[in-house]
């Protein structure tokens, strides 16, 4: 049987990790033992059961009279961990005996006390800012003043957050950049930039307030001006309203005002919606005050048309030449078809037919091969996508092939060549095809007229 006293714990934080630890060592009957021996001591965390926090065993422990002294964490170093609970208890085993009971519980002496604060400052707590490479949650900062030196990085979910009256200034010379993210001012605040704003893109959520007032003195700035009910671009004495025109701006979705003796230059104006189509070259507008709506003014509908060209004679053409004949509609013709006649024909060959519009574009034709100039007689050639609408203008009759079939002409004679304009064929090539566009500018003159014939 053995009888102890209480084990006793002191130490600073640069001490090592052991403890000392003195005892008294009694036989069965009481008596001090003498000698060395075998100690087994081992550290729980209760009273009694339970798996050893820590232990050690010291093999030649001097035992004098019953009294010894050792160094626990002399073979097992201890670890802060061990201490880092309410209590713990010690229990010692002599060699082969039984361990003695009660165990031990393990205290401090007086200036340990102190050594309670550093509970604050275990890894991870919340109570201080943790110098470390890794992100520490929870924890609260609180400066009354100071400068950071090095960058200043908030990272998480939680938001940076300047509480008071007073002006929070950020002051940096390289700006401010915000990375996938935005800008946001909510409640009765605002924004505002002394300075110039440059940006890709603007949305404001419930849209752009504009400041009322004449424009200020920084040019390019945008204000409304209530007085004449205008938007101002620039400064208050010399700025572009969206009411005005300059010879170089293109008024796009703006207001024309032709008053104070300004010409307004309407070529392609589109002011309100037009009935039934876009405008076109040379077509005439009508305001409609019973539908509020702009309709164009046409002559009287046509159901047919051909050029003022009669046929004279039959003359062979050339293989893969676009032949134009310049003509006028003089009212709506919805297009159904175009008809030609095969006087001769050149074995295996097709072509096409078709009208053009003075910007050089195909608006009609019958399509690929559609014109058969392999037989004689007549060709009735379907328009693709018919009826097409034709409105009144200028355009120019085509034929092309890819053979050299003969047709019924007018033939005007090499000294009519130039005389009139348009009349000859196109520097693109021809053939089974039209091409979709033509340059009108550079036809070359030529004096046949390919007698064709629409919805006729």
């Amino acid at each position: 049987m053995a009888l102890l006293t209480a084990p006793a714990a002191a130490a600073a934080a640069t001490s090592p990790r052991m403890m000392d630890f003195q005892g008294k060592l009694l036989d069965a009957s009481g008596n001090p033992r003498h000698g060395s021996f075998s100690i087994a001591f081992s550290l729980f965390a209760a009273a009694s059961g339970g798996a050893a926090l820590w232990s050690e065993t010291q093999p030649s422990v001097a035992v004098d009279h019953g009294r010894f002294s050792v160094k626990l964490g002399t073979v097992a170093a201890l670890s802060t961990g061990v201490f880092n609970r309410a209590e713990v208890y010690l229990e010692l085993q002599a060699g082969a005996e039984a361990a003695m009971a009660p165990r031990q519980p393990v205290l401090m002496t007086p200036y340990a006390f102190r050594v309670l604060l550093a509970d604050d400052l275990a890894p991870g707590g919340t109570n201080y800012v943790q110098v470390s490479t890794a992100l520490q949650s929870g924890a609260v900062f609180h400066v009354a003043s100071g400068t950071v030196a090095g960058p200043f990085m908030a990272t998480g979910p939680s938001s940076f957050t300047a509480l008071g009256n007073a002006v929070f200034s950020l002051t940096t010379s390289s700006g401010v950049r915000l990375l996938n993210g935005s800008l946001m001012v909510e409640g009765a605040g605002g924004l505002r930039v002394d300075g110039v704003v440059s940006a890709d893109t603007v949305a404001p959520s419930d849209g752009l307030l504009l400041p009322q007032g004449p424009g200020p003195s920084s040019e390019g700035s945008l204000r409304w001006d209530p007085a004449q009910n205008l938007v101002h671009i620039g400064t208050s004495t010399s700025f572009v309203t969206l009411a005005d025109t300059v010879s170089t701006q293109t008024a796009t979705n703006k207001t024309l005002n032709s008053t104070g003796g300004n010409l307004v230059d309407a070529t392609h104006l589109r002011t309100r919606v037009l009935s039934s189509v876009a405008p076109v070259n040379g077509m005439t507008i009508k305001w409609s005050a019973a539908d509020s709506r702009w309709h164009p003014v046409y002559l009287s509908t046509i159901s047919v048309a051909t050029h003022n060209f009669a046929p004279k004679k039959v003359k062979q053409l050339t293989a893969n030449l676009v032949y134009l004949v310049p003509m006028e509609i003089p009212g709506t013709l919805l297009l159904n078809e175009i008809r030609i006649s095969v006087a001769g024909s050149s074995a295996g060959s097709s072509g096409d037919v078709g009208l053009y519009a003075t910007s050089g574009n195909l608006i009609a034709s019958g399509g690929t091969g559609s014109a058969s100039t392999g037989s004689t007689g007549l060709k009735i050639i379907p328009v693709q996508g018919a009826p097409v609408i034709v409105y009144p203008g200028q355009y120019f009759a085509a034929f092309t092939s890819n053979g050299a079939p003969r047709l019924p002409l007018a033939d005007l004679g090499n000294s009519s060549r130039g005389v009139i304009k348009g009349l000859g064929y196109a520097t693109e090539t021809g053939g089974t095809t039209l091409p979709a566009t033509i340059n009108i500018a550079a036809i070359i003159d030529f004096d046949v007229a390919p007698s064709m014939g629409f919805n006729k």
